[in-house]
This record gives structure tokens, C-alpha cells and sequence, in this order.
């Protein structure tokens, strides 16, 4: 069962104290007919329906409703919405996942057969789009239970097709002064907590009542709060079109006080950048948006970084493209790519990047006898496999490589992303590199023509593919891999060495790379060489502009980057990241020095020593 809850909000744009009309709808379903009561949901949806009433909104609720009633509440939330300022939809119960649409689960669904898609559930943008035609600005937040027991019965239901039935929920993205937020990232499943609430719903109830911060400053706080109590395995998440602040709590209005002119003092030298326990400023928050693969790290960071200076990190995982849309439109101090622009595109536009953090991918397996570690392949054999050229895990290449590992006479079914990542960049890459064959016949791309195979979304739909599939072969994010505990595949790297997915490979192939030479540190770290090298690395790029509009905002955050590098790297590990080299980092300060000035063309930050 999913646990996520969405609430959309709309956004207060002008004075902080504005008291327009605002209305809620809370759904809290817990008396499942056919699947376990949840524990907790009546209480969560009861605290929120309180808070909000609280600070005058209007509130439509309802408990355990069936899909007729669940309709019917939608409905008069429409109604009630006309001429409002303020929209708000929390729901917490059951959620589901297929092809990337999200859907709640009324308390009468059954999903037996494929026409609950339909006739049993809601779709969730039928509540987003209803919000966002009534009111200017609108905020989600989804909490749902973490393992929905109606799904298995969708996926016998569903057949083949099954494999579109993903894990947690999908991402979302909102409307222009829309918010959305999910109790963990997309692609994850939450925690029930022991409580009388949730993780996320108990946190985020709590800063409602007494924050008077805006709503972004209160997800950070939530998104901290959570991580604390799950011990950082539930990491909130949320996308953000909200186009000013929005205050459950009004505050007084500011009065305006001219400061007095000053000189402004020169950049301080990039080791200057890492603050210390003894300074002082105004709280403040650095925007970010893009990639989804290190929304974890960057979370963690934050928290992190926000106890020792006061300031936060408001970071959207919007995907690669989305951020760069974002900064592209200075709409945000950084952007995040987990594949690195052209230097002719960032020439262009006048940006720079620079590696913040590395991964990489694994290939997965689905072998009778087989544990992870045991079977090894090299990316001739890699590649004559998504070929379709290799057929059965008994093949002779196959056993040559492996000569004390008992491989059955058994089918190989390939399994590959059918959606659009650079996880799958990555290993194209790399297969192009290592076979004539691969590069000529398929290339190297985000998405590419596959030979045959499974597709499914996500990293989970293609480990949750591979799972239900007997000889099945896919791949997966490094981090995703070792979390969930796959069955990985050991790989001969270019130097002959049969090596394990692990930080110190990954971060062999990292030593080995030239970033500095290369332009736009636009460095894929494929086929590397050296002994301990994994042969299919990556890593996570910022983006940011060269002459920043904000240069304020531009410098607070290569601060919070260069505190990451200084003193980010143990967390780093901790979530199974691998941390840029030394050397790598010196070379990144270099270029923050040498490339990133104000509109008065001085430089933001002083050259390293």
C-alpha cells in the first residue's frame, strides 16, 4: 500500500496577511473492503482537516469513501472553489502507479480485473486539473501507504502488461502556481510510522500549526523532520510552478528601511566558502531543480547544511530537462543533469558546469542458483545479449567466463527502460564503446531502438520486471541497485579485472578520467581504465549561469557546494553516493574562479591557492 499524500495548495501572490477566500478537501481512507485497514489515515486526514480550519480555510472532508462518494466530494470541492483565493487537497489512503499515471484507490476497489483502471479508481490530475481551472495557484501534497495488497491482484489481472503497475508513485509535475508534494520521492514507498500519524502527514501537521515561515521553508523543515525519523529512508519530495509565497500563517508586513550605501568587500577565496559555526545571516534559501537521481544527497545535504549556516536548500526533481528549462530561464540559481550539456550548447547560453556527485549503472539478474556477485560478464557478451545474439544463460562465452558457477539451460529475456534516462545513456555508451556491433546497430542515447526484450518504466519497473521474470538481465542506477538489494553482475573492465559495483570502483573510474581537459568537464565515465575501474560510471552535473542575474543568490549557492565538497563526502557515502575526487574538486574551484563573475564582471569568488 502507497503512503502519499497530496495536498494542492494555492499560492497567496502580494501581501503575506491576505485573508481571501480559501478552501480544503481531506480524504483520509482507512476501511479497505477487500485489503487491510489502514492504521493511521483517519487520524492524519482528521489533524489536517483541523490545522487548515485553523487558519481559515474552508474545509470539505471525508472518511472512508467509496468511489461514488469519492466522485461526489470532488465535485463539491469544484463547486466550492469558484471565486476562491486558496486551494487545498490532501489525501491520505491508498495510491497506485500504471504507465506513469497516478490514481486513488476508493475504499470499494477490488482491481481484479483491467477495467478498475476506469470504473474503480480516480485519476489524480482529475483533482489537479479541477484545482488549477477554479484558482490561480494550487499546492499538492499525496500521502498514501506504502504497500498497496490491492496491486498484485491489478498486475495477475493486467498479464504482461503488469509490468507498468510501478512502484510508489509517479511523478507529477504542476501547473504554473501549482505545487505538488509527495510524501517520498517518485518511484519509492513511504513508511506507516508507529505514531498516531505518519511520518510526513505527523511533520507537516506540526509546522502548520506553528511555522510562520512560507510554505517552501515549511517542506524543508518536513522533508528534515521525516528523514530524521526514518533514518534518512524516506526522503519527501516535491514539484514547485508556485509564483510568489504563500503563508499558512500571516505575518506583519515588513516595513522598508533604506540601508546606508556600502563599498562592497571583495570575493572571499573559495576555501572562504565553507562556513563556519560562528556566522551569522539572515536565513535565506537557495533554489535548484532537475535531475531526480541525487534528490537524496542534496536532501541530506541540506539538512545539514541548513543546522550549521541558517540556510536552506529548496531543490525541485523535476528531471534533467525541466531543470534546464529552469535555468535557462533564471528562474533558479542551479540547475542539476545527470548527463552533461555540449560545451557549443553551454557556450551558447552562457553557462557552465561542473560534476557534483558520481553513480553508475549495474546490470541485474533473475538466475536460478545465481546470487549477487557470482556470475560475471565482460561487454562483449553484455552486448550480444540486448542483441538478442546470446539466448540462453548457458551459452559457451557465458561459461567461459564462469566456469564454477552452474548456469542453467534457461532463456535469456532482456529488460531495458522504456522511458527516456541517463541510466540507460550510460550503458548504450558504454556498449558502443566495447562492440562495433552495438554502435552500429543500436548507438548510444537516453532511449535507443532495443532488440527485442522487455521494456518497463522507471528503475523499478525494470528491477520489479526482472524479479517476476525467470533468466531475465536488466540494469539499474548503482545507488538504486544497492539499496533494494539486487542481484548484481560483476563486469571485466578494460583492464581485464572481474570488479563489483562498489564506491571504491566507481571512484577508480573517476581518478582515471581527465576532467579538466575536457570540455565543460563533460567527462562520461565509460570503459575507464585502471585495474579497480567499474566500467560504467557517471555523474551528476550542475549547470549555472556565468554572469548570474542574482549574483547573491549564485554565490550562496556555490557556498553550499563548496561545504559539499569539503564536508559533504562521508553523507555522501552513507546514501551510496560516490563523492568527486580531490583532484576533481580543485580543478571545479579553479573554474568557479576563473568563469563565474557579476554584472560588474568581478569575480565571485577568489582563485584557490
Amino acid at each position: 500500500m502507497l503512503r502519499a499524500a497530496i495536498v494542492l495548495l494555492c499560492l497567496c501572490i502580494g501581501s503575506a496577511a491576505h485573508a481571501g477566500k480559501r478552501v480544503a478537501l481531506v480524504i483520509g481512507n482507512a476501511a479497505y473492503r477487500h485489503a487491510g485497514e489502514l492504521a493511521n489515515t483517519r487520524n492524519d486526514a482528521g489533524d489536517m482537516a483541523a490545522a487548515l480550519r485553523v487558519h481559515g480555510f474552508e474545509v470539505l472532508d471525508g472518511i472512508d469513501l467509496d468511489k461514488a462518494a469519492l466522485e461526489r466530494k470532488i465535485r463539491d470541492f469544484a463547486a466550492a472553489l469558484v471565486g476562491a483565493d486558496v486551494g487545498v487537497f490532501f489525501y491520505a489512503g491508498h495510491g497506485l502507479q500504471i504507465s506513469g499515471t497516478n490514481y486513488l484507490v476508493p475504499i470499494d476497489a477490488q482491481l481484479r480485473n483491467a477495467s478498475a483502471l476506469d470504473f474503480e479508481m480516480v485519476r489524480l490530475d482529475l483533482v489537479q486539473r479541477t484545482m488549477e481551472r477554479e484558482a490561480a495557484t494550487n499546492i499538492l501534497f499525496l500521502d498514501a501507504c506504502r504497500d498497496n495488497p490491492l496491486a498484485p491482484n491489478l498486475a495477475r489481472a493486467m498479464g504482461t502488461r503488469s509490468v507498468d503497475i510501478g512502484r510508489g508513485l509517479a511523478p507529477a509535475e504542476s501547473g504554473v502556481g501549482t505545487l505538488i508534494s509527495f510524501s517520498t520521492q517518485p518511484g519509492n514507498v513511504a513508511l506507516d510510522g508507529t505514531d498516531r500519524n505518519s511520518p510526513f502527514a505527523g511533520a507537516l501537521i506540526k509546522h502548520l500549526r506553528s511555522s510562520k515561515d512560507d510554505l517552501s521553508a515549511i517542506l524543508i523543515a518536513v522533508r528534515n523532520d521525516v528523514m530524521r525519523e526514518t533514518q534518512r529512508r524516506q526522503v519527501p519530495w516535491e514539484h514547485s510552478a508556485l509564483t510568489g509565497r504563500f503563508y499558512f500563517i500571516p505575518s506583519p508586513p515588513a516595513v522598508a528601511v533604506t540601508p546606508p550605501a556600502a563599498v562592497e568587500p571583495p570575493p572571499p577565496p573559495v576555501a572562504a566558502l565553507t562556513p563556519s559555526n560562528t556566522v551569522t545571516r539572515t536565513p535565506s534559501i537557495i533554489t535548484g531543480a532537475g535531475a531526480m537521481f541525487p534528490y537524496p544527497i542534496y536532501a541530506l545535504w541540506s539538512e545539514a547544511y541548513k543546522k550549521e549556516t541558517g540556510v536552506g536548500l529548496n531543490y525541485q526533481s523535476v528531471g534533467s530537462r525541466a531543470g534546464i528549462r529552469q535555468i535557462l530561464a533564471r528562474t533558479v540559481a542551479f540547475a542539476a543533469s545527470d548527463l552533461p550539456l555540449q560545451s557549443a550548447d553551454l557556450e551558447r547560453d552562457g553557462l557552465l558546469q561542473f560534476p557534483a556527485v558520481m553513480g553508475g549503472a549495474v546490470p541485474i539478474v533473475n538466475i536460478e542458483g545465481v546470487k549477487a556477485g557470482d556470475l560475471a560478464l565482460d561487454g562483449a557478451i553484455l552486448a550480444k545479449i540486448f542483441l538478442g545474439e546470446i539466448k540462453s544463460w548457458n551459452d559457451p562465452a557465458i561459461q567461459r567466463l564462469n566456469p564454477y558457477v552452474r548456469l542453467p539451460a534457461q532463456a535469456i529475456v532482456a529488460v531495458h527502460r522504456s522511458d527516456a534516462s541517463a541510466t540507460t545513456y550510460v550503458l548504450t555508451h558504454y556498449l558502443s564503446k566495447v562492440s562495433t556491433d552495438w554502435r552500429t546497430k543500436v548507438g548510444a542515447d537516453t532511449t535507443v531502438e532495443w532488440r527485442g526484450g522487455i521494456g518497463a518504466k522507471g528503475n523499478d519497473g525494470v528491477a520489479n520486471a526482472v524479479a517476476q521474470t525467470k533468466g531475465a538481465i536488466g540494469y539499474a542506477e548503482y545507488a538504486y541497485a544497492r539499496h533494494s538489494k539486487l542481484v548484481f553482475v560483476r563486469m571485466v573492465n578494460r583492464d581485464g579485472r572481474a570488479v563489483a559495483p562498489t564506491p571504491a570502483s566507481l571512484m577508480a573510474a573517476a581518478a582515471n578520467a581527465n576532467w579538466e581537459a575536457t570540455p565543460g568537464f563533460g567527462v562520461i565515465l565509460t570503459d575507464m581504465p585502471g585495474a579497480e575501474s567499474w566500467p560504467f560510471a557517471s555523474a551528476s552535473f550542475i549547470v549555472m549561469p556565468k554572469r548570474p542575474e542574482d549574483a547573491a543568490a549564485t554565490r550562496e549557492a556555490l557556498k553550499f557546494f563548496a561545504w559539499a565538497f569539503d564536508k559533504g563526502d562521508r553523507l555522501a557515502t552513507e546514501m551510496l553516493y560516490v563523492p568527486m575526487p580531490d583532484n576533481v574538486v580543485g580543478a571545479i574551484q579553479r573554474l568557479w574562479a576563473a568563469e563565474i563573475r557579476d554584472a560588474g564582471g568581478k569575480p565571485l569568488v577568489a582563485r584557490p591557492n
